[in-house]
């Protein structure tokens, strides 16, 4: 590994959050050993001063039954026949000579007593350290003390100390190498992504940040980033395309306005003449107009920024207004157009622009279908949402042509001589978009159905392509 990169994990988020935690763990730990190593201690002397005084409470009886002489005998058999470690005793008269013992004398003291080993023993049983001792006055005078090493003590604390010390290094190292592999795992992560963004900043939109599937925070970010690259590759398509389609489509209409304004200049005599080609060239203006219009409008629609202003809208209603406005008109042009609306179908959004969706696709039907067609505009309640259709039997839209008839300035070739700008159904899928309404087109044999419903509604909406 190279310092250059060890120099980047050691400054890593992940290497210095790891440690971090070490750290606390290992003051977390010495808190516990704190508590551990006196309360253990604690709990070692209360019960070596318990057998301590268990023992001097023996001898005080042996006492009481055959004197100090009987005494001493059984405290010298006592330190010959020792079983449980360096035992120290000391028995003094009542004035103050020793009798008994291997502790020098001392002044009697009752209760627990910490003494100094005599350095100078000779016997290898006799421990080190510390002698923690019971003493106990009797009641002729003389005094009576038990001790024992406190060596085992001394070991417990000193097996405590180092328990803590070889755990608290086991957790720095273990510390230091996890973090040095987070790290380094967490950089070529960050470098993926780095990688990535350079690629798409050299132009390559349809690169994308590998996820390895651990639903993590930096998969759930990955994931983020491509939903993001996605839309914005959409973004930039849907640009393009409508770069070429108004560099296409469009092209023929200016052809028109030049060629009538041409006309009239190579032509034209009269003011009456002049006023009828510039009548057909203002017609061909606002024709144009419309349609920049509506490209605009397509445009802030799919940026969203009408969302905020969202309200409750009876959709019922929306439909049913909707229909009856063109009853007249399907009547006056030979079709015949059903309502089928059920009440109390509520949405939120903006009342205006699902009037113009279905305005869109009625209109649509109504104009692109022949004479004594029967068009049928359905709403129903759904479970969660509901379901919409603008039907009809006319000739249909064959299936190859269906996922692009959405698309703005497309148009079928048997629709080219009517009016229009092919712009209508591009807005219907961008209002359908911005309210959360998925859009699908399925052949009725004959004709069309384009079924409209909310999105928590459909289980497996059919999404329309978007370039």
């Amino acid at each position: 590994m190279s310092s250059a990169r060890l120099t980047r994990i050691l400054r890593s988020a992940s290497f210095r959050l790891t440690l971090a935690y070490a750290i606390l763990f290992i003051f977390s730990a010495g808190a516990l050993f704190a508590t551990v190593y006196w309360t253990a201690t604690a709990a070692m002397q209360s019960d070596m001063s318990a057998v301590l005084r268990s023992e001097a409470l023996q001898l005080a009886e042996i006492h009481s039954r055959t004197g100090l002489r009987g005494l001493a005998e059984q405290i010298t058999r006592r330190m010959n026949f020792r079983t449980r470690g360096p035992i120290y005793y000391l028995l003094q008269a009542p004035d103050r000579q020793v009798v008994v013992g291997n502790l020098p004398g001392m002044p009697p003291i009752d209760g627990v007593i910490d003494l100094a080993r005599d350095p100078d023993s000779g016997d290898p049983r006799d421990g080190t350290g510390k002698v923690i001792g019971y003493g106990l006055t009797l009641p002729d005078g003389s005094f009576l003390l038990v001790g024992q090493d406190s060596s085992r003590l001394v070991d417990m604390q000193h097996a405590i100390t180092r328990a803590f010390a070889w755990a608290s290094g086991l957790t720095l190292l273990l510390a230091v190498l996890g973090g040095t592999y987070l790290g380094g795992s967490f950089l070529r992560r960050i470098d993926t992504i780095s990688r990535t963004s350079r690629a798409i900043m050299e132009g390559d939109l349809t690169a994308r940040i590998p996820a390895r599937g651990t639903n993590d925070e930096i998969d759930q970010l990955v994931t983020n980033l491509n939903a993001m690259l996605d839309r914005i590759q959409q973004l930039m398509e849907g640009l393009r395309q409508v770069s070429s389609d108004i560099a296409h489509d469009l092209r023929t209409p200016l052809g028109h306005l030049r060629h009538r304004l041409e006309d009239a200049r190579d032509h034209a005599r009269t003011t009456e003449e002049y006023e009828i080609a510039t009548q057909a060239a203002i017609a061909d203006a606002d024709g144009l107009l419309d349609t920049f219009s509506a490209l605009l409008r397509i445009a802030q629609i799919e940026a969203g920024a009408q969302r905020s202003a969202f309200a409750e809208v009876d959709l019922s209603a929306v439909f049913r207004s909707v229909g009856e406005t063109y009853l007249a008109v399907a009547e006056d042009s030979r079709r015949n157009l059903e309502l089928q609306i059920d009440d109390g179908v509520r949405l939120t959004g903006d009342r205006q622009m699902l009037t113009q969706m279905i305005v869109n696709l009625l209109e649509n039907a109504l104009n692109h279908t022949p004479e004594r067609t029967t068009v049928w505009l359905k709403l129903r309640k759904a479970d969660t949402g509901f379901e919409a259709e603008v039907a009809d039997d006319g000739p249909g839209i064959p299936e190859p042509e269906r996922g692009r008839v959405f698309d703005r300035f497309y148009r079928l070739d048997r629709s080219r001589t009517t009016a229009g700008s092919g712009l209508g159904l591009a807005m219907v899928r961008a209002i359908a978009r911005l309210h959360g309404i998925s859009i699908r087109l399925e052949d009725r044999a004959p004709g069309l159905t384009v079924a409209l419903s909310d999105i928590k509604a459909s289980p497996a909406p059919v999404r329309l392509s978007s370039s």
